[in-house]
Parts: C-alpha cells; structure tokens; sequence
C-alpha cells in the first residue's frame, strides 16, 4: 500500500534578469540541486516565514 500524499506540479515561463539568474545559479551548484528546485527551495522558505 503506498500512504504517500500525489504532489501536482505545474510548469511555466520564468523570466528573471542575468544578475539574479546567476546568483541562483551559484547557490543551486553549491547546494547540489537544479536551477528550478534552489527557485523552489527559496519560495518555500519566504512564504514559510510570512505564515
């Protein structure tokens, strides 16, 4: 039996400037993960703390 909640994801155009691109690229290299994930990763963590 698989008790493990579906997880939906929905995909879409992001459009960042270079800057900013490269520092989530940086920070995604050293944490081992995808430039989508680290964007992912931060997202949660912001609206974590707004609750």
């Amino acid at each position: 039996m698989n008790d493990k909640k579906t997880i939906e994801y929905h995909r879409f155009t992001l459009r960042i400037n270079e800057a900013l691109f490269l520092v989530v690229k940086e920070f995604a290299e050293k944490n081992k993960r995808a430039i989508g994930k680290e964007i992912e990763f931060a997202l949660e963590n912001y609206y974590q703390k707004q609750i």
